[in-house]
């Protein structure tokens, strides 16, 4: 008789109990999408498979002095829901170091779990990174037989969409993104964010595309009835992610009942800020935790993601922002991207064309809305992320992925 099939999640995410500890010792930004990512996927595995699945976490942290204040990541066990025993990896936090490091002490530590029994087993891998990439190479000339499937959510070489690039990190960066790739063929099948990716990583072996996973939300409030129309953006500012062409469509707008709310950090700051100072209507917050990021939302009239189909990357992924905004019951304005699958198209505002009196229109035209259907297409936004695009029936893919896979 063959024993259950055991389960194990390498993940790249932030342990509940740990998240003030992390946030207090980290300089910089936060990883807060991929981390939300991971734990919607894990949860929804858990559900479909209705078993254990342990996790085998290495912090996403910055290195040590630059990004992170400390050096040594120490050893430690953490329970979830679905595991009282999950692993968080320790390893030496110090720049260059860690890269060698990292890769050893997974390998030390799924080799234990691959050994501990004869069960069958199944290996879900949150990213292509060099370091998880390494060390599953060893794991499967050492246990051909242990199934290994990876979500990729970024592709290795567009990991940073930074105008600030340095040629060394960009050179970093190339390195890094060959040697993912030449260690793909330890891998069994994939969970990829757009079916775009299939193309440029050269796939040849079974896949699933999983474009996200929508927040569950609470009820919401509604916004405050003093006349004035809030637009939002919350996340990286990057120049190539369309907030230039915000601001600048914003300003257009002679409305002083308007407002543009701004939250994130990024190449483009210090245009942000300049722009705060010149219009008062700007306001722009920093960071904020994710919590005080969702109030806002509620407090919104529209929810904006600028970023234009005008660069390669966007065929290579899905803004999870869309479905955070979708989620929240509150109009989305965005562009059409190549990346976003045609089932969302009767639920977003598009901007027409790449013009700034393009998206300066729409945004006066979901603002100035006054017959509900504004409203109307935001709730039925919002129902259809809840019932189509939740961790269940998203992860539901990835499982029948793997059973039409198991060796």
């Amino acid at each position: 008789m063959e024993k259950a099939r055991q389960y194990g999640f390498l993940s790249f995410l932030i342990p509940h109990q740990m998240e003030k500890t992390v946030e207090a010792l980290s300089i910089g930004n936060m990883q807060d999408a991929a981390n939300a990512l991971q734990w919607h996927i894990y949860n929804g595995l858990c559900e479909n498979l209705k078993t254990e699945i342990k996790l085998f976490n290495i912090l996403p942290i910055g290195s040590f002095p630059q990004y992170y204040k400390k050096m040594f990541i120490r050893k430690s066990v953490f329970e979830t829901t679905a595991c009282p025993n999950n692993i968080n990896i320790g390893f030496c936090n110090l720049k260059l170091i860690r890269n060698y490091i990292i890769p050893r002490k997974i390998y030390k530590v799924l080799y234990r779990w691959c050994k501990n029994s004869l069960s069958p087993k199944t290996l879900f891998v949150y990213t292509i990174s060099p370091s998880f990439m390494t060390a599953l190479k060893r794991i499967k000339k050492k246990f051909p037989q242990v199934q290994i499937c990876t979500i990729v959510a970024d592709l290795p070489e567009m990991i940073n969409l930074s105008n600030s690039q340095n040629p060394l990190l960009k050179f970093f960066i190339k390195r890094r993104a060959k040697n993912s790739y030449a260690n793909l063929d330890c891998v069994d099948c994939f969970v990829l964010l757009t079916k775009h990716m299939a193309d440029r990583m050269k796939i040849n072996k079974p896949y699933c595309v999983v474009e996200g996973i929508a927040p569950i939300r609470e009820l919401r409030e509604e916004p405050p009835q003093d006349g004035l129309k809030r637009i939002l953006y919350t996340g990286t500012l990057h120049q190539k992610f369309g907030i230039l062409n915000l601001l600048e469509a914003f300003k257009q707008i002679e409305d002083d009942s308007y407002r543009l709310i701004i939250c994130g950090i990024g190449d483009s700051e210090s245009e942000v800020r300049k722009a705060a100072e010149q219009d008062k209507r700007i306001i722009y917050l920093g960071q904020l935790p994710r919590e005080e990021v969702l109030k806002w939302q509620e407090k919104a009239t529209a929810l904006v993601n600028p970023r234009q189909n005008n660069e390669e990357f966007t065929k290579y992924s899905f803004p999870s922002k869309n479905l955070e905004y979708l989620s929240s019951g509150k109009p989305l304005i965005a562009y059409k991207l190549d990346g976003v699958p045609d089932e969302y198209d009767p639920y977003i505002f598009y901007v027409q064309d790449n013009s700034i009196e393009a998206l300066k229109q729409t945004l006066i035209a979901v603002c100035e809305n006054t017959d509900g259907t504004v409203r109307m297409i935001a709730e039925n936004a919002r129902l259809f992320v809840r019932d189509q695009k939740n961790e269940v029936v998203q992860t539901r893919k990835i499982c029948q992925l793997i059973s039409g896979n198991e060796s």
